[in-house]
């Protein structure tokens, strides 16, 4: 009888373990990486800013993201603020000539040779290049983030606790609020993690700012741990 009773114990205690859902969010320790190109929206942004009819540095531009999780699954999604710094100044590099061309194409518009406008802004102590410059000195990364950010007042965007079950990524701000929280779709790969949002449940959540940061599917790496 007890051998009978411990074999229908074991049987339960089977069945149980296989109708429990299977939660892979230590899987996602770590810190994973994501990068978005928004070369066109600053081109557009530039364009708009300076009443220029083009606009298209030989640079590209990103946000990059840092996702870090740990085990049970507190997690912080933050801006990576020294990669874009890095994106930001190439670019910044790269519209220099194409400010200085824009600005005697402008001078030509109004009459004066390319001559005529160097003698005048020579009178002034100044070159195309020099009022490039200044144009792209009050363009400085504090500017650039507060673009990047938003609502949001520091690099980090959002923080609270998620949970990884039969391929959906829940969010919660606590780990009590992930049994009723809304989720994204996910799928493992190695060192990759890409987020879906399908039905786009996802981004309707999403400000403005913010859909121009997370734009699906998102493909994130993870680091090698130091």
């Amino acid at each position: 009888m007890k051998k009978l009773t411990a074999l229908l114990l074991a049987l339960v205690l089977a069945l149980g373990l296989t109708a429990c859902t299977r939660n892979d969010t230590k899987k996602l320790a770590g810190t994973w990486t994501y990068r978005a190109d928004i070369t066109q929206r600053i081109n557009d942004r530039v364009k708009e800013a300076l009443e220029l009819d083009q606009v298209s540095p030989d640079a590209a531009v990103s946000v990059y993201l840092t996702f870090t999780v740990t085990p049970d699954g507190a997690y912080t999604l933050a801006l990576d603020t020294a990669s874009i710094e890095k994106d930001r100044a190439a670019y910044m590099e790269a519209l220099r000539p194409v400010l200085a061309e824009a600005l005697y194409v402008q001078a030509e518009d109004e009459g004066y040779t390319r001559e005529q406008y160097d003698e005048a802004l020579e009178s002034l102590g100044m070159t195309a290049e020099t009022c490039a410059d200044t144009i792209i000195a009050a363009f400085d990364l504090n500017t650039f983030l507060t673009l990047l950010r938003g609502s949001h007042d520091s690099d980090t965007i959002s923080t609270g606790y998620c949970k990884a079950e039969e391929g959906r990524l829940y969010f919660g701000s606590t780990a009590a609020d992930l049994s009723d929280a809304d989720f994204t779709g996910y799928a493992l790969s190695g060192d990759t993690m890409t987020w879906t949002d399908e039905d786009g449940a996802a981004e309707a959540l999403l400000t403005e700012s913010e859909r121009a940061l997370v734009q699906f599917p998102m493909e994130w790496t993870k680091l090698a741990e130091e």
